[in-house]
């Protein structure tokens, strides 16, 4: 009978492993983690060279036929954001979530001139699945909360 309990016990940890693991590698994709554009713009120099997670509607692209350069700009509400893209522009009006890295054209004096991202990767619209300041789970979010307060 010990066995049994070992052997539970054992397949109940490699469970929680994997997924743990599939919750690392996949932590990107997920509705949540997002850093605000108004923190980057507030704190440029924290982000030189960093890893954002940022989303957002497009409110104005450039694209620069001769020089190659292409870029547009991100608004989450709370502020704007230049980003560099190598990638077609995305179109006027549209919501998407990116990761990128922050960068300053120059920083002089401790301060940053010219701050931007430039794109690595665009996610999935399932980034964008889950609005701030709504439920994910829905009514379902009440039940739960009646049903852990009923426990109690």
């Amino acid at each position: 009978m010990g066995n049994k309990g070992f052997v539970k016990t054992f397949l109940l940890l490699i469970i929680l492993v994997l997924l743990v693991i599939i919750g690392y590698l996949t932590k990107d994709y997920l509705p949540f983690g997002f850093t605000e554009i108004a923190q980057l713009n507030e704190s440029p120099n924290v982000y030189e060279g960093q890893r954002v997670k940022i989303k957002g509607e497009v409110v104005d692209t450039l694209r620069i036929p001769l020089v190659g350069s292409r870029s547009y700009v991100l608004d989450d509400g709370t502020g704007e954001v230049k980003v560099i893209t190598n990638l077609d522009t995305p179109k006027l009006g549209s919501k998407i979530a990116i990761i990128g890295i922050g960068s300053n054209a120059a920083i002089i004096g401790g301060e940053s001139i010219g701050f931007r991202i430039r794109e690595v990767e665009i996610l999935p619209e399932t980034a964008l699945l889950v609005e701030e300041g709504t439920k994910p789970l829905g009514d379902w979010s009440k039940t739960l909360e009646g049903w852990i307060k009923s426990i109690k």
